[in-house]
């Protein structure tokens, strides 16, 4: 329910769910009683707090076993600021780990996943853009050059 793309919503599909709670429920909890494996779900904020947080109470109900947050509404972009205090505040609202995310224009070394994870509260990260960019944004010792990450994957591919 993350995916704010114009294909995914005309089709009835990913940030479009996110108005149709009683379907979202629905799907959840038939996936939850169905599957030996846990399930979980990724959502965009709404546009208030309010919705937000009844929304993801009502995914907990389901029995899902983690929810990610990607800190913006779906009319929003990257460009836009992630709200990690929406975030925060659904942490601390459920009983179920949740996932941060949006955060990736805010990470820029290894260091910065942790400080998103701390400001929001989340159990924990995940991260597109940054490790997109360069994977060893993922490195302890620090990020490399992204012509040594590139020619590191060949010679694993090769």
């Amino acid at each position: 329910m993350g995916c704010p793309k114009e294909f995914s919503i005309k089709g009835g599909m990913g940030a479009a769910l996110l108005k149709q709670p009683e379907k979202i429920k629905t799907i959840l909890t038939t996936l939850v009683s169905g599957l030996s494996v846990p399930v979980t779900c990724k959502i965009r904020i709404l546009p208030t707090l309010e919705e937000t947080l009844a929304l993801v109470r009502l995914i907990e109900a389901t029995g899902v076993a983690a929810i990610a947050v990607h800190g913006r509404t779906r009319s929003e972009r990257p460009r836009h600021k992630n709200h990690n205090d929406v975030i925060k505040a659904i942490t601390e609202a459920v009983n179920i780990p949740v996932i941060a995310n949006g955060g990736s224009g805010d990470i820029h070394r290894f260091e910065d996943i942790e400080n998103f994870r701390a400001e929001t509260g989340a159990s924990a990260v995940m991260v597109a853009r940054a490790a997109q960019w360069n994977v060893s944004i993922f490195r302890k010792d620090g990020i490399l050059p992204v012509l040594d990450v590139v020619k590191e994957f060949l010679k694993c591919v090769s």
